[in-house]
């Protein structure tokens, strides 16, 4: 029975690595040819992804939406340290670099994670969760092209984005696997994205965003990315840390430039060269090693 939970774990958590991967390749198409402000398009996704969340479970698990004062505050805490700012740094490190600098430096957070099991919570880790991690950072490597300057396109304020990114993942990892001792995963992340939709309120008012006469067209597009790239995503990875370590989850995760570069391959037609599909293979022998331990 554990066993089964732990796969369950493991499905969900790359089921949401697939939809990142996705969403990766969407956003920056955005930045680069809609002209979408980053901090406009994560203020728009912590909005849409409240409302699909709350009408959701309004109307399919409306006893979801209950919760205690002191659970408010738990869920407040995840939603703007970690969600909040993980989204913000990730999407302006997509929009100062390239999604290969951008994904690479937000799947540093498995490294953060690690070292928090070990330095604070005083945990081994095991010889195989060292080794998948390590297969998964040089598979990443390899598939983002860091040896290519002309892919890998780092600047300082880039860089400080992605590693921001990066901590607000971590953080985001470890508050929700405590979290979720009190709270169901769907009501945390209902109550998360509300307060950092709060939060941004205060940055960028409604109207604003209004005032921006976006079309239809683009409205679409952001839906899209609150729920496909969003909420799913989410709410899957959560779900997946009832079943999982935080570490084995976040090496599961790095699945996601693999995907965001198959995606580019099929949608934008770019290339994949031998060391980008060795790379793929390598992150695959990561998460499939990290199972087994």
């Amino acid at each position: 029975m554990i066993e089964d939970s732990r796969w369950r774990g493991y499905a969900m958590v790359v089921s949401a690595a697939i939809c990142w991967g996705v969403m990766a390749t969407v956003v920056k198409l955005l930045f680069r040819d809609r002209g979408v402000d980053p901090l406009i398009l994560v203020v728009i996704r912590a909005d849409l992804a409240t409302l699909t969340l709350f009408a959701a479970l309004a109307l399919m698990s409306p006893a979801r939406l209950r919760i205690g004062r002191r659970d408010v505050w738990t869920a407040a805490v995840v939603g703007v340290i970690g969600l909040a700012l993980n989204n913000f740094f990730y999407f302006q490190s997509l929009h100062l670099t390239s999604v290969a600098t951008a994904l690479l430096l937000q799947y540093q957070a498995p490294i953060l994670v690690a070292l928090y099991t070990v330095l604070i919570q005083h945990q081994r880790l095991r010889g195989r969760v060292i080794l998948a991690m390590g297969l998964a950072l040089v598979g990443c490597a390899l598939v983002v092209r860091v040896y290519d300057p002309a892919v890998f396109r780092p600047n300082l304020m880039g860089v400080a984005a992605g590693l921001g990114g990066a901590c607000g993942f971590a953080f985001y990892i470890l508050a929700s696997r405590v979290a979720l001792r009190t709270l169901d995963p769907w009501t945390l992340l209902t109550y998360a994205y509300l307060s950092a939709g709060v939060a941004w309120s205060f940055v960028i008012p409604p109207w604003r965003i209004l005032a921006h006469g976006f079309d239809l067209g683009m409205w679409g597009a952001f839906l899209a990315v609150a729920t496909v790239g969003t909420v799913v995503p989410f709410g899957l990875f959560i779900s997946g840390l009832r079943f999982l370590p935080p570490t084995q989850a976040s090496i599961v995760s790095m699945l996601e430039p693999v995907v965001a570069a198959g995606v580019a391959y099929v949608l934008l037609g770019e290339t994949l060269i031998p060391l980008q599909i060795l790379g793929g293979a390598l992150v695959l022998a990561g998460v499939v090693v990290v199972q087994t331990a």
